[in-house]
């Protein structure tokens, strides 16, 4: 672009994701830092396109729908064009979202109905030109992690990998465990449609290398703004009459201690606004995370500022006393806090929103042993409720979770003591939607090895524990830097030495049962893995005690042990298994792992004071972003409870049963909640729509439930 004389000016174009990654390269030049995304990054980007997503998104819409979908802006990058388009800024945006694009081409290739699809986001991940292909951000150091990436296949990480290349398998891995499982399943082809064609960034375009610089240099170095922080700073000390040296002191020493702690101010800010004075289902929750300052003036009455003081008393008595307590937690994410162990389990897998329910908890008047009991019961809470939706299959992402924890805060926040906070929670783990039952059926699929890991290494330091051993649960997580233990398959990866597994289907699927694995140092994990059982067990011995269990001598060799397993009714489930290690056996060691589980998660044992008379109580969740369930269609009479479901397409038939309140049981006796979930775990696939795979016989032979669905809808059944 130019002006009246030959200055050329800067050129700012809004595109599509779909259209700034197709058939294009980029380059990277020499300034750019190291790619540096968090998994909290990542999370935080999936969590924003989702919650926009399924904010317009129905069941039952067509795809032509999506055009009219409002457009979600994701910010800018700069570039200038050389040899090839150079990305002078966002490339951290720009990498992750070529991530995204990898993941989703990956989840949309198992479906054969978006195999096409799949191919489409082949254009937009790598380019050919001149008889080479290239990744659309092409950096050749990066090339082997990218391909291992898109093909799903391990990638050994080189011993001079750079900082870019750890970071970019680490979230490549991640998406597999954080990828909503809300669009696992029928919306997936609309979200991907979504992101290609109504999410947007502006490119703004150098001329020429210099001038991106002159723009890199601006956009970061210069003219710093106030930020939402500054002005809510200045707004509480304009209005505080007096002190204001000494506020002052106060707030800059507070944001010094939050970012040693490792928190950002601005998210401890937010999460107390959220967790203290802001109801649920209410546009106040958008507003503070977009411009929290702008909330405070607004609502200065409800937080109680109307004269001088309650100003100054906000920032020295409600502030800074939050925020020291809420450094405890964030740092109890990192390391080890007594009481407050299981604060690191759920920042380990991903549930940054118990900040919010932490939050919720404090109170200023409490002393230290008070908040600690209180924060543990919290975070323990969200442990158990966690590792049951692990058990069963179900989601576990923040946006999954976030109504949930959402919808507790309130009550948290009222409860006034240790004693009324258990009796609060114990209330709602009687009524979590989960108990441990899914151990009998839960297995090691390619989306959720972060989940076995997490269960194995739980149990492992459970039996330990158990036997008076330190707790090394922190090990077993790899939470020390480094990822010191492996899953370890009992069944060595040869079907012509299983036979009696059955086919070699069934053996791959027998072979992944939780009761089929251990936990083991990843030296002695690689060494064991071809050998026989016969061999291995001798082994297993030496090792921790859930995986010695197996070996006769453990038992007879070991006192406490056999005070353990008698002390806990275990004898007829922990039994050794010292020449061969058959299918039956691997049932038995499920139930064991069933029953470990229940143990190491007791409420009682917990802190947990359930209702008098009562046992947990499994109450049907249904998803609140799909808007019909089977359990409507029951109610019409349109579908039958106890229906027999097959699946559809080209891979072998899977059967299940359709229960009275819409649930899904398979024939291994597994339960899901969604249509979609059964179907991925019947299929032993990342993701489908289970309204399309699953049909059912009708008086008019076999129909997909979609096309029974679509008749409802089309008589006006359902909305």
């Amino acid at each position: 672009m130019q002006d009246g004389g030959d200055a050329q000016l800067v050129d700012g174009r809004g595109q599509t994701v779909g259209q700034l990654f197709k058939d294009v390269r980029y380059g990277l030049e020499y300034y750019q830092r190291e790619y540096t995304w968090t998994r909290r990054n990542m999370q935080e980007l999936l969590d924003d396109l989702t919650d926009r997503f399924l904010d317009q998104w129905k069941s039952g819409h067509e795809r032509a729908d999506v055009r009219f979908y409002r457009p979600y802006f994701l910010g800018s990058i700069v570039t200038y064009q050389g040899t090839v388009t150079y990305l002078v800024d966002g490339q951290q945006r720009f990498t992750s979202l070529l991530l995204l694009l990898t993941h989703l081409r990956g989840l949309l290739s198992a479906n054969e109905d978006l195999e096409e699809d799949a191919q489409d986001l082949d254009h937009l991940i790598r380019s050919r030109q001149f008889g080479s292909r290239a990744f659309t951000l092409d950096v050749p150091e990066r090339d082997a992690c990218m391909q291992a990436l898109l093909k799903g296949t391990d990638f050994t990480m080189p011993p001079d990998a750079s900082l870019s290349v750890k970071n970019l398998w680490e979230r490549g891995c991640d998406l597999a465990e954080d990828f909503p499982a809300t669009l696992r399943g029928e919306p997936l082809p609309y979200f991907v449609d979504w992101l290609l064609h109504r999410v947007c960034l502006v490119d703004i375009r150098a001329h020429d290398r210099d001038n991106g610089w002159e723009i890199f240099e601006t956009m970061n170095d210069r003219g710093a703004r106030l930020t939402p922080l500054d002005l809510l700073k200045g707004f509480l000390l304009s209005h505080a009459g007096q002190n204001h040296a000494e506020l002052n002191d106060a707030w800059r020493e507070m944001l010094s201690g939050l970012a040693k702690a490792g928190a950002h101010p601005s998210d401890f800010i937010k999460t107390l606004l959220q967790a203290r004075y802001v109801e649920p289902d209410t546009p106040d929750h958008e507003k503070i995370d977009g411009s929290f300052h702008e909330w405070v003036r607004e609502h200065a009455e409800l937080l109680g500022l109307t004269r001088p003081d309650h100003f100054r008393r906000f920032i020295t008595d409600v502030l800074v006393p939050f925020a020291n307590r809420y450094m405890l937690i964030q740092k109890a994410t990192t390391e080890r806090i007594p009481g407050l162990e299981a604060i690191r389990y759920n920042a380990d897998n991903g549930l940054t929103a118990q900040f919010t329910l932490l939050t919720a908890a404090m109170s200023p008047t409490d002393d230290d042993a008070t908040f600690i009991s209180k924060a543990q019961l919290v975070a323990r809470f969200l442990d158990l409720m966690l590792a049951r939706r692990m058990a069963n299959s179900a989601p576990i992402q923040n946006v999954e979770l976030l109504p949930e924890i959402m919808r507790l805060v309130p009550a948290v926040r009222a409860a006034p003591s240790v004693e009324e906070l258990s009796k609060l929670l114990g209330r709602e783990v009687a009524q979590l939607g989960h108990d441990f039952s899914g151990i009998n059926t839960f297995k090691l699929r390619s989306d959720n090895r972060k989940q076995v890991r997490y269960l194995l290494a739980r149990m492992t330091a459970f039996v330990e524990g158990g036997n008076e051993n330190p707790d090394r649960t922190a090990e077993y997580l790899g939470l020390q830097g480094i990822r010191p233990y492996e899953i370890e398959h009992i069944w060595e990866n040869h079907y012509d030495r299983h036979k009696e597994a059955g086919s070699e289907e069934q053996f791959h699927n027998q072979r992944n049962q939780l009761g089929a694995l251990l936990l083991l140092p990843k030296s002695d994990n690689a060494s064991y893995q071809d050998a026989v059982y016969e061999r291995k067990v001798e082994y297993y011995r030496g090792q921790n005690l859930l995986a010695a269990l197996l070996h006769p001598t453990a038992h007879q060799r070991n006192p406490r042990l056999r005070r353990f397993i008698a002390a806990h009714d275990l004898a007829k489930l922990a039994t050794p298994y010292g020449e061969s290690f058959p299918p039956s056996a691997i049932k038995e060691r499920q139930r064991l792992y069933r029953r470990l589980c229940e143990l190491l998660w007791n409420p009682a044992g917990l802190g947990f004071a359930l209702p008098a008379g009562q046992t947990t109580t499994r109450t049907p969740s249904t998803r609140a972003h799909y808007g019909i369930t089977p359990a409507q269609l029951i109610a019409l009479g349109l579908l039958k409870a106890g229906a027999k479901l097959s699946t559809t397409g080209r891979r072998a038939t899977q059967y299940a049963v359709l229960l009275a309140d819409g649930r899904v049981q398979l024939e291994n006796g597994a339960i899901y909640d969604a249509l979609s979930t059964a179907g991925q775990m019947a299929l032993n696939i990342p993701s489908c729509n289970g309204w399309d795979i699953w049909q059912v016989e009708t008086e008019n032979g076999f129909e997909r439930l979609i096309k029974i669905r679509k008749r409802a809808l089309e008589r006006g059944l359902l909305s």
